[in-house]
């Protein structure tokens, strides 16, 4: 039986699935499928699935598109228990289901979409092979990266795969797709503003295909997470492809002293199901491979070569590599050509290498000789050998077309530019390729050969590529320029990068905070707290601190303590971080006066560590204010005295102190009884208190709780929550939801659903409970996170009408 013959009904028909089209056709099948068993005996052979004989009537009377559930547990209760006999059927049902369903424009059935279209590399060409790619040998990879595609079907999601060039992961993604979404429309997207057009209006049962996912990356008109996040939520599956190197760099987090240049990548990557694809083949997928070897000499092939890898192979990247280090004598042009391309991708040219850099470029690779004795056609005869193909399969360098018959520049080939990073990793670009650069680059590039060239110590190239990056990057390169120009410009150089970020700094935060940086690198310190205290004044935060620290870093104190009492009043951790900034330096006495400013502390067992501390610092006196004093010599004589066995005496010192409002010693009071098995005394003091005191009223819950006193510990919470206590009620709801009391939760949620954080919670648990109806009703209400979360409910689980 093939996958696309249906099983032999009883009778001894047949019917071939390719013809099933409509509703009414698959009823039919279905039905001789059914073979004569009775609804009955149906029902017996699908437990413990539910059968119901209604379901089954309208299944095959063809009244109403059946649930994936629903034919899964026919199919089973036929005899069909293998997957691979219920994937052809399946795929027929998928196919009627979304039959009706639009089309998006561009799209094709994922079964009809081309592998080589998508991405995957051709495979080397041989006698006796008449396909185009080779029978798929399966990878470990395949169950984990078909469940991730199931799961991101019922919901929407993102699925990211991580490899080297030429591992097969383009390859491995399409098969995936193949086996799991069939009949799922596949959009390959030219560019972001593409997939931007496509979020305005997304269709159902779509995926999205980005098959080298940094060209939708790259600046300046890079994919937003936000974008993505929008087109998961509407029920996309993304699936995409990227190398290792590339997630590396984008998912890194910078300096803190520098511009976060991959912010929105590293949120993006972050939505994504990362699997990862080997660059060599397993034990197990060599043995699949051996089992299709004699199905496809390529595969044979693949196998016995032990110098690369089976997927390489296959796409003749070891071919490629002999190709460029390896060429004859008469193409040391062709070979000076590849390496001129490779290395100008090597410094961050993405943009096709055009005929002119080449031309220029080029020489850098040649002896004098070689130069000297060059034919007049010289450029030709390279090009053609640097884009021959070998076997059939790839080039080292491919023409990109500007329209017919004229060509753009070339691309090397991803395999051998993943190589030449490696064996050409130090090799430093010669002065004329960097000069060729600069002449004939593309102005889309400059950023990332600025970036390149200032990491390879070359300043001067890379202030011309900033400035060349201006127009386009603004920004992003405007504040690397200023940053060049000052630490390698002499003079005037610093004071045309210094004026370049004052007058970017307006209104950017960020960039104002880089300016005060190289405002005191240049000496410039007066200036420096003169910005600072303008971001002060609008709001900043984090502008006060870094100003108190700057003035006490130059011995400013007072000024540093008037920047404190003007702007951070009642924020104990900007005191706290300048006084450590004194104490690291050594200046404790100078911390311990900035600590003895009113609000420079936040509690009891806080002013007393900070005391201890300065004690043992020489010389420095720090005393405890009054009160405090007072509350740290009771805990303190609360210990001795329990220390000592003296437990009434330590107890009654600390309830006298918690009924002064001492609050340190409500949580002392209570762990001290505890510790000594008087459980109910402690339960005690927190129910006097929990009325008034939110989190006096969770602990009590949650110690109630411990102690298998669950419906105390609900009883407490509802009081809470009946008074608007949102933390209480979100407490209460997670403890009747382990209790599975979903419906008590769910009821108890709705009282307060006004609230954003309630609100956002009670329409979760709708979602993750299939409670499609009430989730509409919470829609209808206007109950924050409703909208949001319709599109996460499984499409069986929608009503079709509202």
């Amino acid at each position: 039986m093939t996958d696309d013959q249906l099983p032999a009904a009883r009778d001894g028909g047949g019917l071939d699935l390719a013809s099933v089209q409509s509703l009414a056709d698959f009823a039919e099948a279905c039905g001789r499928l059914r073979a004569g068993r009775s609804y009955a005996d149906l029902r017996r052979a699908a437990r413990p699935r539910s059968l119901p004989a209604a379901t089954v009537s309208d299944l095959l009377n063809a009244r109403s598109t059946p649930t994936r559930d629903t034919v899964v547990t026919f199919l089973l209760a036929c005899g069909l228990h293998d997957d691979a006999a219920r994937r052809p059927w399946l795929a027929v049902w998928e196919r009627v289901a979304t039959a009706g369903q639009p089309q998006p424009a561009g799209a094709v059935r994922v079964r009809l979409a081309r592998p080589r279209l998508l991405g995957v590399h051709a495979a080397i060409q041989m006698s006796g092979t008449v396909r185009e790619l080779p029978p798929y040998v399966p990878r470990d990879v395949d169950a984990d990266l078909r469940s991730a595609l199931a799961e991101a079907a019922a919901e929407g999601g993102f699925v990211l795969l991580l490899g080297g060039s030429s591992v097969g992961k383009t390859r491995t993604l399409h098969e995936a797709a193949l086996a799991t979404l069939p009949e799922w429309w596949l959009l390959h997207p030219a560019d972001t503003a593409a997939i931007a057009g496509h979020a305005q209006a997304p269709t159902p049962r779509t995926v999205l295909w980005l098959d080298e996912l940094q060209r939708y990356l790259n600046r300046p008109a890079a994919l937003p997470a936000g974008t993505l996040r929008q087109l998961v939520t509407a029920g996309t599956v993304v699936v995409a492809t990227l190398w290792p190197e590339e997630y590396t760099v984008r998912t890194a987090r910078t300096c803190t002293d520098q511009q976060d240049l991959y912010a929105n990548d590293r949120e993006l990557l972050g939505l994504a199901r990362l699997i990862q694809v080997p660059e060599t083949f397993s034990r197990a997928e060599r043995r699949h491979g051996e089992a299709l070897a004699g199905t496809d000499p390529r595969i044979r092939i693949a196998l016995d070569t032990t110098d690369a890898g089976f997927t390489q192979v296959l796409a003749a990247g070891p071919a490629l590599i002999h190709r460029w280090e390896h060429a004859p004598a008469a193409d040391c042009y062709g070979r000076a050509v590849i390496t001129a391309a490779l290395d100008a991708r090597r410094v961050g040219a993405q943009q096709p290498a055009t005929r002119a850099y080449l031309e220029a470029a080029a020489p850098a690779y040649l002896t004098a000789a070689q130069q000297a004795t060059a034919p007049a056609d010289w450029l030709d005869r390279a090009l053609a050998y640097a884009t021959g193909t070998v076997h059939g399969a790839a080039a080292c360098l491919t023409p990109v077309p500007a329209g017919m018959g004229a060509v753009a520049g070339y691309l090397p080939a991803d395999y051998l530019h993943q190589h030449a990073q490696r064996t050409r990793r130090t090799a430093a670009l010669p002065d004329l390729v960097w000069n060729a650069l600069l002449t004939h680059r593309d102005p889309r590039d400059s950023l990332g050969l600025a970036g390149n060239a200032g990491r390879r110590g070359r300043p001067e190239h890379a202030i011309t590529f900033y400035r060349g990056a201006l127009a386009t990057d603004g920004l992003l390169a405007a504040v690397p320029l200023a940053a060049t120009l000052i630490q390698h410009g002499a003079g005037t150089g610093a004071d045309e990068g210094l004026q370049i970020l004052r007058d970017h700094a307006a209104g950017n935060t960020i960039v104002a905070h880089f300016l005060t940086d190289m405002l005191v690198h240049c000496g410039r310190v007066d200036e420096a707290v003169q910005v600072l205290r303008e971001l002060a004044d609008g709001g900043d935060r984090y502008g006060v601190r870094r100003l108190t620290a700057l003035l006490a870093e130059y011995s400013r104190l007072d000024e540093a303590l008037q920047v404190l009492r003007e702007y951070s009043a009642g924020d104990p951790y900007a005191y706290q971080q300048l006084a450590e900034l004194l104490t690291e330096h050594g200046c404790h006495a100078q911390a311990a006066r900035v600590l003895s400013e009113p609000g420079a502390i936040r509690s009891f067992s806080e002013m007393i560590d900070m005391a201890a501390e300065f004690r043992r610092a020489v010389d420095v006196p720090f005393e405890l204010p009054p009160g405090i004093a007072e509350a740290a010599h009771a805990h303190q004589l609360a210990a001795d005295l329990a220390g000592q066995g003296h437990i009434e005496e330590a107890l009654q010192l600390l309830r006298d102190r918690a009924a002064a409002g001492d609050e340190e010693a409500v949580r002392r009071l209570v762990s001290m009884l505890t510790e000594h098995d008087r459980v109910d005394e402690a339960l005690q003091v927190l129910r006097d208190r929990a009325a008034t005191n939110t989190s006096d009223a969770r602990w009590l819950a949650g110690m109630l709780k411990s102690r298998g006193r669950v419906e105390e510990a609900m009883q407490v919470l509802r009081d809470r929550a009946a008074g608007g206590d949102v933390h209480c009620l979100q407490q209460l709801a997670t403890m009747l939801e382990e209790h599975d009391r979903v419906d008590e939760a769910l009821q108890a949620l709705r009282e307060h659903a006004a609230d954003a954080s309630v609100g956002y919670r009670l329409t979760g648990m709708l979602v993750r409970y299939g409670r499609a109806d009430e989730l509409l009703d919470e829609v209808a209400a206007g109950t924050t996170g409703a909208v949001e979360a319709l599109p996460r409910l499984r499409r069986t689980d929608k009503p079709t009408a509202h």
